[in-house]
């Protein structure tokens, strides 16, 4: 995105700021970009004060609504119609009235308008697919498929000419190369997976529960959370529950409750038709005592809710993506959800829940196993977090900064962690005061459950890099599972040679920067892979930067960037049959102790447009040394990064 956008002025179109999935990840997108310094500003046609998250409405978040007055549907039919004529008006008033020049604009759910900003703006055009909207119309008549065609016909078009394509999960985007056929032409579609803010998850947050909603009797309660639309196939955790109460029993039966919940506009046809279905077949079901109804839950309130129940139902079949999943896994609650769609990708059966055919039995099977043992839930909820339990890590460059983050969540999700730097008496904590060592490291990442081995390695001296990797395997039986390339010892080069170009400069920075750096990386794959291959399980992670691919430094830095880079991808090639992943990494803006130590140097280190006050700025307001470690461990915990060579997080707090 950096590299699309000089100026930092990017533009969100979303066609209803409500509440729901897609809301949120454009809302927690605008936040982050917003936080790293650009200027954001979201469009939409529809925002309704009282049925929106708060950072919208409170002023966080810049909101500019326009095209409202457009129906939203003509006597109930031609919705799709009316919501392009809708996005299309909002394109107009972008590029015609508003004041804010874009440089890149993130045109979210309907690509219509796609075409009208490649042609009138100068900016560079992201559209994010959820899933195709021609898949999710029914094609009931003959007049249904006329009306449709020309429709579809446009959205496969809009969408292709877009200069970047992203998805929501692999499902997605096989999903959409199958539909669209002009997709066939576009080298540029990508799978960027939403994620969830982790702080709108603090248990500070959780508010109490309505015993209208859980009765002080029902010592279990199971909870549905989506919108109320009939995709979400709601009845099939009623039929469920149902199902449930049946098996079990008497001592059991009345102490079980399902609470459904999720987002709800009353200015929206389907939600209110939707709800009122619900009512009814709980009340033909005799169940109107044991489910309770929530509408549009407050943000404190879901917390409660999901944090609080004994698991969490998810019932769409071929769900795109589905983010509540990963939200009810953070609190450490088991999933039940539907063994299709995006939640293949983020739940692991029989560990942090079970995927279970679309059947109210198959649900009801599962669910009776944590009322019977209530021990289960503890043990699954633990497993969300501890996703790396019996996996062997190596960490190099360890002791603070990056290396130092990406250690803590490894032994956060239970791993092993082999952590690296340089003895002291050649490491920056010898110089600067206050700086952590590895021992500290350790510490911490025993402290957090994992499990830390500490080595002193100097990683220019390729006889100790060797002698790490025969340890690893003499006491690991020849296990490694997961490399993270971040030792590095240019920083006193780079910064002995800011504002100077390269002929001013001696040959022998060269080395400096990229000894310890690309050349150690290159070694410590090597041998990584040969402990890799064998077991044909692994994940190697280089640390890079988007200095590989714009002018940021200088050019030893640039050129060693741009090198991490092309390693990852051949060497992925190399290695993709033995089911081994090469992955280079690009962190954002980093908090890490030098950096902070020295805000004023960094400063003067301002590249492209940014003037040394944003560079400034947009490092206080920068990313934690431990988001790059979340990462690793997510991509680390699921088999879906196979697709994925080559992984930007410039910025973007969705990458994971």
């Amino acid at each position: 995105l950096l590299a699309m956008c000089e100026k930092g002025r990017i533009a969100f179109l979303h066609p209803d700021l409500g509440i729901g999935g897609a809301e949120r990840l454009v809302v927690d997108a605008a936040l982050s970009l917003k936080k790293s310094g650009y200027d954001v500003c979201l469009f939409t046609s529809h925002h309704d004060l009282q049925h929106c998250f708060p950072e919208t409405a409170n002023g966080t978040l810049s909101v500019v609504v326009s095209g409202d007055f457009i129906p939203r549907s003509i006597f109930g039919k031609c919705n799709a119609v009316c919501a392009y004529l809708r996005m299309i008006w909002l394109g107009l008033f972008v590029l015609l009235f508003s004041k804010f020049r874009f440089d890149v604009a993130f045109v979210d759910q309907i690509s219509v308008v796609v075409p009208l900003l490649r042609l009138f703006s100068r900016g560079k055009i992201i559209f994010y697919c959820h899933f195709p909207d021609q898949l999710l119309s029914e094609r009931s008549s003959v007049v249904k498929s006329f009306y449709r065609f020309p429709i579809d016909q446009l959205e496969d078009y809009s969408t292709s000419i877009a200069h970047c394509i992203l998805v929501n999960s692999k499902f997605t985007q096989e999903v959409c190369l199958k539909t669209f056929k002009s997709f066939e032409r576009h080298s540029c579609v990508h799978v960027l997976y939403p994620s969830f803010n982790a702080s709108l998850l603090s248990v500070e947050k959780l508010s109490p529960i309505s015993e209208t909603v859980v009765p002080r009797n029902r010592k279990y309660y199971f909870l549905s959370l989506n919108r109320f639309e009939p995709k979400k196939n709601v009845e099939l955790a009623i039929y469920a529950f149902l199902n449930l109460r049946e098996t079990l029993t008497e001592e059991y039966r009345d102490a079980v409750q399902l609470v459904v919940a999720g987002g709800y506009d009353p200015q929206l046809k389907i939600n209110l038709d939707y709800f009122a279905h619900l009512l009814k077949l709980c009340k033909r079901l005799n169940l109107n005592n044991f489910v309770s109804f929530v509408e549009s839950p407050t943000e404190e309130l879901k917390i409660s809710l999901i944090s609080n129940c004994t698991a969490l139902l998810y019932t769409p079949s071929n769900e795109h993506f589905g983010i509540v999943p990963l939200e009810a896994m953070y609190c450490q609650v088991p999933v039940i959800a539907c063994n299709s769609g995006g939640p293949m990708e983020t739940v692991l059966h029989e560990k942090t829940g079970y995927l279970v055919p679309s059947d109210p039995q198959a649900f009801a099977d599962v669910m009776i196993k944590f009322v019977e043992d209530a021990t289960l839930k503890t043990k699954f909820g633990q497993a969300g977090l501890e996703m790396l339990s019996g996996r062997v890590a190596l960490v190099t460059g360890a002791s603070r900064g990056i290396g130092r983050g990406v250690a803590l969540q490894l032994g956060e999700a239970g791993a092993t962690v082999y952590i690296t730097s340089r003895p002291v008496d050649k490491s920056d904590s010898s110089e600067i005061a206050d700086l952590p060592t590895l021992e500290k490291t350790a510490e911490e990442v025993n402290g957090r459950g994992g499990k830390a081995i500490a080595v002193y390695c100097d990683h220019s001296k390729d006889e100790e890099i060797k002698a790490l990797f025969q340890r690893i395997e003499e006491e690991q039986n020849g296990q490694l599972d997961i490399l993270v390339n971040n030792a590095y010892s240019g920083i006193k080069a780079i910064a002995n040679c800011i504002g100077k170009k390269f002929w001013e400069c001696e040959p022998e920075i060269w080395d400096d920067i990229n000894n310890t750096g690309l050349r150690n990386h290159y070694i410590c794959s090597v041998y990584a892979a040969r402990l890799m291959v064998p077991r044909k399980s692994g994940l190697i992670v280089t640390i890079s930067s988007v200095g590989g691919l714009r002018y940021l430094f200088n050019v030893p830095y640039g050129v060693g960037k741009a090198a991490c880079d092309r390693m990852a991808v051949d060497c992925a090639e190399e290695l993709k049959a033995k089911n081994v992943a090469y992955i280079s990494i690009w962190p954002g803006a980093v908090q890490t102790e030098l950096i902070l130590n020295n805000l004023d140097a960094v400063s003067e280190m301002a590249v492209g447009s940014f003037d040394k006050e944003t560079v400034k700025n947009i490092f206080i307001n920068g990313e934690s040394t431990e988001y790059v470690g979340k990462a690793v461990v997510h991509l680390a915990a699921g088999n879906y990064y196979f697709r994925k060579t080559y992984l930007q997080m410039d910025c973007i707090y969705y990458c994971i």
